[in-house]
């Protein structure tokens, strides 16, 4: 029952994204990249989350941060916590200062 659920909640996400929905794409993202209810493709969620990032996504364009944080693309996740942070996202700052503590 939940996967049926989880799995109709994924298109109509799939189809709010198609109609130009950020908070869709971002969801879109999430489930890509966790593989949440369905098969893992983390290119596809981080493609998601840059287009939701590209049109003023917050919380997107702070995942882009982690994403290349963990990647240890240092410069790249700065660039992506400072625009988000200037956007007035608190984690992104406070991910910011951890990683000039590191």
């Amino acid at each position: 029952e939940l996967t049926k659920d989880l799995l109709r909640t994924i298109e109509l996400w799939t189809e709010a994204a198609e109609l130009g929905s950020l908070e869709a794409h971002h969801q879109l993202g999430v489930v890509y990249c966790n593989g949440i209810g369905i098969e893992k493709d983390q290119p596809r969620g981080i493609r998601l989350w840059q287009k939701a990032a590209k049109n003023g996504d917050v919380v997107s364009r702070h995942e882009l941060g982690i994403v290349e944080y963990n990647n240890e693309n240092d410069e790249l996740a700065v660039q992506h916590f400072m625009i988000s942070a200037k956007m007035g996202d608190q984690k992104s700052l406070n991910d910011i200062k951890d990683m000039f503590k590191e």
